[in-house]
Parts: C-alpha cells; structure tokens; sequence
C-alpha cells in the first residue's frame, strides 16, 4: 500500500508533466513544472525512494534552466548530488550533479564560490577512488576563485590540494601548487602566508630530492625585497644549504624549528623525513608518482619500491631554539 507522500509524489509528478507538454493552443508552463517537479523530489525523499527524488531533482533543475532561474537550477543539482552521495553512496551519480550545480552557479554570474565550493565537494568524493579526477577538480575550483576575483577565498583550497598531493606522494605537482599560492598571496599582498610559501616550496623539493631546482626557487624569492628579509626565507636558505653541505644532523635541526612548525601540518611532519644525499632513508618515503623523474640525488629509494636499511638514518637531534636558526 502506498504511503501518503509516495501517492503526494505520483500526482505531483503528473501535475509537472502536465505542464512541461506543448500543444496547439499553449506553450509548456515551465515555472509551474520547475515547482512541481521540486515538490515531488521532496515528497519521493519522505518516502524514501531516492532514485526518483533525485531525477525529480534534476528535472525540476531542467525547468528552472527554462526560464533563466539558473541559481534555482543550481540549488536543484546539488539536493540531487546529496542525496546521491549521502543516501545511495553513488559517487559518481553525485559528482556529475555537483559538477553540474557548479556551472549553474557559475552561469549565474554571482556566485563563483559557490560553484568552486561544489567542485570541492566533487573532488573530495574522488580522492579515495580516483585520484587524477580529485586532482583535476580541485584544480577547476582553484581557476574559479583565480578568474573570478576571489582570491582571498581561495586559501583554504590551496591548502586542501596540497596535503592531498603530499599524501599521494606527488610533491613536485604539491610544490607548484604553492608557487600558485606564493603569486596569490604576492596580489593580496598576505606577505606572511606567501613567506611561509616560500619555505614550503623549499620543503617540498628537499623532499623530493632536488637541491638544483630548490636553488631556482630561492633565486626566485629573493628577487622580493620583502620576503629576503623574512625569517622564512633565512630559514629555507639554511636548510637547502645544510642538505647541499651533506649535513644531516643541522638540517633535522632546521627541520623541527618553530617556523616549520607554522607550516600546514603535511608538510612541517614531512621538512622531519628529508635526507640528505647519502644520509640515510625517513620513516616514510616522500617521492613523486606520475610523469615526475626522482633525481639521483634524492635521499629516498624507489627502485622496485625497496628503500635502505632504517638504521642508516642519521639519528635526529634534538629541537633547538628557533631564534638560533636563523641567526
């Protein structure tokens, strides 16, 4: 026997498709359709019949398109992306809505965040499942805020791809990402989050093992007047010259300094598994996947996935004070 917002739902939907049909004498009533549609999304949701709430979703979000009421249409996509995702665990079905949602927020012309902030929510969904597709959506929100004048709220995304890029062990693809956050905060003139930029840019490559390009990097920051005289940058320059002097024992010093430590938590916990060349293997390798070619140089084995011996690490010391580092 069907339940009351199940037979709600059935008339409804015949009430939608009522008015979404043409004829001789009159055209499809798409603002009517657009409300029925949305309102027997809500009664199947009641019911518990989720597949037909979320193509009602979709449909109602289709009307709306209609008549131009794209913000309308956004909000439509994204019940529709939810109820994917929270009721039935279809990821895919949900990033297609969300992906969706994004562009009619972005049509709408005044709401940008918003259509980053469901690529977001779509490339979250991704990252335990495919990993290029997280990549490349949170990569589209970055352009949005990039593009769209929002750059001060693009921080949070910044960060976000970056600890992600660091767990999948892509730290070549994670160190650009902080040159993009580097150039963003140079616009916005946030000179205290572009110097910690800097050193992470430093971090990364050390990481990865490439003291050339590190070096690159600091000719690059030191053509800024103010970040020269930023302690970060002192302090990137000590640990890139501690790594390329071979010294272990200094550059685990640098490693657990205060300033580190401000670093997004991803990237200070890995400046403590950088290994000089020849000065043994981290905890936990730190490598690049993909395209990306380790140098030689790199501290970390990848050869058939094998890495040397733990007890051919330099023992760490113990934490200094950090005025001392940068003296």
């Amino acid at each position: 026997m069907e339940s009351g917002s199940l037979k709600l739902a059935h008339a409804y939907v015949k009430d939608a498709q009522k008015a979404s049909k043409s004829s001789w004498f009159s055209k499809p009533e798409w603002d009517a359709a657009a409300q029925y549609w949305d309102k027997a999304a809500v009664s199947y949701k009641t019911a518990l019949h989720f597949e037909e709430a979320i193509d009602c979703h979709a449909k109602a979000s289709d009307a709306f398109t209609k008549i131009n009421a794209l913000y309308l249409a956004a909000k439509g996509y994204e019940n529709a992306a939810i109820i994917a995702e929270k009721q039935l665990k279809d990821h895919s079905k949900a990033v297609t809505y969300y992906c969706k949602s994004s562009d009619m927020f972005r049509s709408q012309g005044s709401s940008p965040d918003r259509a980053a902030e469901m690529l977001e929510k779509a490339a979250k969904i991704c990252e335990d499942v495919d990993t290029d597709q997280a990549i490349q959506l949170y990569d589209s929100a970055l352009g949005i805020y990039e593009t769209e004048d929002r750059l001060r709220l693009s921080m949070g995304t910044f960060r976000k791809l970056t600890t992600y890029l660091i767990e999948k062990n892509r730290l070549l693809e994670a160190a650009d990402v902080q040159m993009r956050l580097y150039s963003v905060c140079d616009q916005t003139n946030n000179r205290y989050e572009g110097s910690k930029c800097c050193l992470a840019v430093i971090v990364l490559l050390l990481a990865f093992g490439d003291n050339v390009a590190a070096n690159k990097k600091m000719d690059e920051f030191g053509q800024s007047v103010s970040l020269l005289h930023s302690d970060e940058f002192a302090l990137a320059d000590q640990m890139l010259q501690a790594y390329t002097d071979g010294d272990q024992q200094r550059l685990t010093q640098l490693a657990l300094s205060q300033k580190v430590s401000f670093l997004d938590s991803s990237i200070s916990r890995l400046a403590t598994r950088i290994r000089v060349p020849g000065g043994g293997v981290a905890s936990s390798s730190a490598h690049a996947s993909g395209h990306h070619t380790t140098p030689a140089s790199s501290a970390v084995s990848q050869s058939n996935g094998a890495s040397a011996p733990a007890n051919s690490a330099a023992p760490p010391a113990p934490p200094v004070d950090d005025d001392d580092d940068l003296l």
